[in-house]
């Protein structure tokens, strides 16, 4: 599944909000609870002993990517162009496969060069 189609079947049963303020900040609220439930999970696999549960991980993930989502639309982003993105800005900060820290300490110059690029403002003219 796509993350553009994922963001339209999701935004349903979506309750009216008095404002765009309390829409975004619900669905951003929401989205730090849920990146805690998350951690949650984590830190009682590694601190707690308790066994890594892939399902109760892969739920709590795909809650973080709803509120995601839902935020996203509030704010009248595709978040499948979001994806892209993301994808373009990696590609340009590491333009081989491997990782370096000096790539990644450089990154704000890297990316203000990212952003006069013409891939970059297509993206998000898109967005």
């Amino acid at each position: 599944m796509n993350l553009s189609n994922y963001q339209k079947l999701i935004y349903r049963a979506i309750p009216e909000h008095t404002s765009d303020k309390d829409e975004i900040l619900h669905w951003s609220i929401g989205l730090a609870e849920e990146c805690g439930e998350v951690m949650s999970v984590i830190k009682h696999h590694f601190y707690g002993g308790e066994e890594l549960s892939k399902e109760e991980l892969a739920k709590e993930v795909g809650d973080v990517l709803w509120y995601l989502s839902t935020l996203c639309t509030a704010c009248n982003i595709d978040l499948g162009v979001v994806a892209e993105l993301n994808v373009a800005k990696l590609e340009h900060r590491f333009p081989s496969d491997d990782f370096s820290n000096e790539q990644s300490a450089n990154r704000h110059a890297v990316e203000q060069k990212f952003s006069e690029t013409e891939k970059y403002k297509e993206l998000i003219r898109r967005l």
